[in-house]
């Protein structure tokens, strides 16, 4: 079988290319609030279908990556969605993050694990560009994970509570335990701490 040399000169800069129609294509997702839009074959803002906290915080991470990688008002977007995240998508009573908002602006009010890793990873890659609030998310994003989801007596990730966290589905996901090991791999990368806790022992 033949091998084909990835680090050519042609692959560096088709992959450059590639990269930056992605980022140029994403520009027009963050709301008012800075939530995020699903975008249309064109790019522009579905401005009917709800906007989900899992999309935004993966937004916030990707425009982190284009800032890091400097790509003209990256960080611009990225500030854009962390401020969605500590805004509209937040919930001031109860703590956490709704999986998204309605058109309509209405929350959709289930707590999921799944959100809550994207939300850290999030401000992780915030706390690491240096994005005004990332360390405020992140802070709190840890504080409410740690609070909610994590279960040390099976050494898992639980997946779903009701919006005031008082019901606990009996679930238990993958793919929500998948993204929790990427959110605390990013989140030893930008705290420097082996070990998540609220008090004392978190160090």
């Amino acid at each position: 079988m033949e091998k084909y040399d990835y680090g050519t000169a042609e692959n560096r800069e088709y992959l450059r290319k590639q990269r930056d129609t992605l980022l140029s294509f994403g520009r027009g997702f963050a709301s008012l609030g800075g939530s995020a839009y699903y975008l249309g074959e064109d790019g522009r803002p579905i401005i009917l279908r709800p906007r989900e906290t899992w999309i935004t915080a993966r937004m916030a991470h990707v425009y982190c990556l284009g800032e890091k990688l400097g790509v003209s008002g990256s960080k611009a977007l990225a500030e854009a969605a962390i401020r969605g995240l500590l805004g509209e998508l937040h919930d001031e009573k109860n703590g956490g993050w709704y999986a998204g908002i309605t058109a309509k602006g209405t929350p959709i009010p289930e707590k999921q694990c799944y959100t809550h890793a994207f939300v850290i990873l999030a401000a992780c890659s915030g706390v690491l560009t240096g994005c005004r609030n990332a360390d405020r998310l992140l802070e709190e994003a840890l504080r409410v994970f740690d609070q909610y989801f994590w279960d040390d007596d099976t050494g898992l990730a639980t997946d779903q509570w009701d919006a005031s966290f008082s019901t606990l589905s009996d679930y238990r996901g993958l793919n929500a335990n998948m993204h929790t090991v990427e959110a605390l791999l990013a989140a030893a990368d930008a705290t420097g701490k082996t070990r998540i806790a609220v008090g004392p022992e978190g160090s």
